[in-house]
């Protein structure tokens, strides 16, 4: 009887698993702190692009309004290196802006 149980379990969860994973970039924005670890991510692979290794990630969010803004930074080569991301509250990830200095 629990064979069939744990049978009829993972059929059921089988097809759950074979769902497409919504993309990183559909992803709705919809926290500050949700929008500075996007910013951080998409950040650190440009640098990684580049063949660059970022360390020491610092950075503030605020609400400015309807867009959330973080200003951080990464130290890359021993020089400081300034990032700025802004996003409307809501939208996608993927519709976000980023400056690098």
């Amino acid at each position: 009887m629990k064979n069939q149980s744990l049978l009829v379990l993972i059929l059921f969860i089988s097809p759950l698993h074979s769902l497409p994973a919504k993309s990183q970039k559909d992803q709705l924005i919809e926290s500050a702190a949700q929008f500075q670890r996007w910013c951080k991510q998409r950040s650190y692979r440009h640098f990684r692009s580049k063949k660059q290794k970022p360390y020491n990630w610092s950075a503030s969010t605020i609400r400015q309004l309807n867009d959330y803004q973080t200003t951080g930074s990464w130290r890359v080569n021993r020089q400081e290196r300034e990032v700025f991301c802004q996003i409307r509250i809501g939208k996608k990830a993927k519709s976000m802006k980023m400056e690098i200095k």
